[in-house]
């Protein structure tokens, strides 16, 4: 079998080339050959991916959330999907952490070897030419992490996200939006709104329910007296049970934005496309390496 390495070549201190020799070493080890997916740019490597699918039995990605992103663009705009193995690398990993997969990389890279598959959703916006693996996410918040720049995150950890959104309460911070989805249709001043394909952030859940849904919650009208609610959000993501937000699972979420000032989503950790924009959950998408007491679960 023929399988395909996307790892960044910019990223870090070299590791990643590091891993996927390692990657391809086991592949050959095992039989199969293997090739290296990489280029200068996401635009670029979503282009070579897309490419080498219908050439590929697999693809290995080694990265976090928004390396898997591009492989899943890429599957979205190529209309096909692969056998996905992930080596977690990212600074989150939620959508690894979802599916049980393991943090440690030789583990990770046993679990590849080993075959055993199971099909995950994902969703995708902008008529299925972007993905989201893990999250969508829109507002002051997502404003905050767009601006966070790669040194601060290193430095201060995932603190700095509270620490600058804490700063923004009672500030004309919320986005008056338009939002549709299946029976629920409201015009909401929306703080922050976010948009999970798992039940998890981090690695943690944060609502009971497990459905193959997109799960939302929106944030709105706040003020400084929601500050607690706020913080909870921040650190456990539970708020289903709040007042201070609307809490969906639909399968699709439609957003348009009612004034003339631009609204950036943010997706799997970095910038994404303005509103108006459309996210629909496609169960059952992609097939994904797994441990193999996991292949068969629900």
């Amino acid at each position: 079998m023929r399988y395909g390495i996307f790892f960044n070549p910019n990223a870090g201190s070299g590791d990643a080339e590091k891993l996927a020799e390692k990657m391809r070493e086991k592949f050959e080890q095992a039989g199969h050959s293997a090739e290296y997916l990489t280029a200068p740019d996401p635009d670029q490597a979503i282009e070579t991916i897309k490419k080498a699918v219908n050439e590929l039995d697999g693809i290995v990605a080694i990265g976090g959330d928004g390396s898997l992103n591009i492989v899943g663009t890429a599957f979205l705009q190529a209309g096909k999907s692969l056998p996905l193995g992930i080596i977690p690398g990212g600074t989150i990993n939620n959508f690894a952490k979802r599916w049980h997969l393991p943090m440690d990389e030789e583990e990770a890279m046993d679990v590849i070897i080993a075959g055993h598959q199971r099909k995950v959703g994902i969703a995708a916006c902008q008529d299925r030419q972007k993905a989201v693996i893990s999250s969508f996410t829109f507002g002051s918040f997502a404003d905050i992490s767009n601006e966070v720049r790669q040194s601060e995150k290193r430095k201060f950890g995932l603190i700095v996200y509270p620490l600058k959104a804490i700063k923004q309460i009672g500030k004309d911070t919320s986005y008056p939006v338009e939002i549709t989805a299946d029976d629920y249709h409201e015009k909401l001043k929306v703080w922050f709104s976010l948009a999970t394909t798992t039940h998890s952030i981090g690695g943690r859940p944060y609502v009971d329910s497990d459905y193959d849904e997109l799960h939302v919650s929106i944030l709105h009208n706040m003020h400084f007296r929601k500050l607690l609610e706020l913080i909870r959000f921040i650190f456990t993501g539970r708020l289903k049970d709040s007042d201070t937000v609307t809490y969906l699972e639909t399968n699709k979420l439609a957003l348009k934005p009612l004034t003339d000032k631009k609204i950036y989503s943010r997706i799997d950790g970095d910038k994404g496309p303005a509103l108006p924009l459309t996210v629909e959950f496609l169960a059952d998408f992609m097939p994904l390496y797994v441990p193999e007491h996991q292949k068969n679960e629900r």
